[in-house]
């Protein structure tokens, strides 16, 4: 048993050792900014989630793009246009502001619709 937890702890030591060498140049703020920016960009391959949480070797290829960009002192929405003028609008996960609201409100209104109909269906039925 003891074996088993030496050898957890020393892989877990050499996991987060290797995940800070991955981008050298980056200091903490910027970890964080690409942590930030790689949790809100849709891994293209996967199309379900993010590319922090993907292993697909195009995350890690845009994972160490976007480090690139943060080095070339590139702002946020600079990055998310590349992205999106590379993959389209698809792969930014947080593009709220961008999608029309009536998508939102359409099957609120289609409830509010329905539920009139039958009420006025019924009211009419019973007269």
């Amino acid at each position: 048993m003891k074996n088993l937890a030496t050898f957890f702890s020393i892989f877990f030591i050499n996991f987060f050792i290797y995940a800070d060498q991955l981008y050298t140049g980056l200091d903490e703020q910027q970890l964080k900014r690409l942590n930030h920016l790689s949790d809100n960009i849709r891994c293209p391959k996967c199309s379900y989630g993010n590319i922090s949480s993907s292993n697909a070797p195009i995350s890690k290829d845009l994972k160490e793009e976007i480090a690139q960009m943060i080095l070339a002192k590139k702002t946020d929405d600079e990055i998310y246009d590349t992205m999106s003028e590379r993959y389209g609008d698809y792969i930014l996960l947080n593009d709220v502001e961008k999608r029309n609201p009536l998508i939102f409100l359409a099957p609120l209104i289609a409830l509010i619709i329905s539920i009139l109909v039958v009420t006025i269906y019924t009211i009419k039925k019973s007269k």
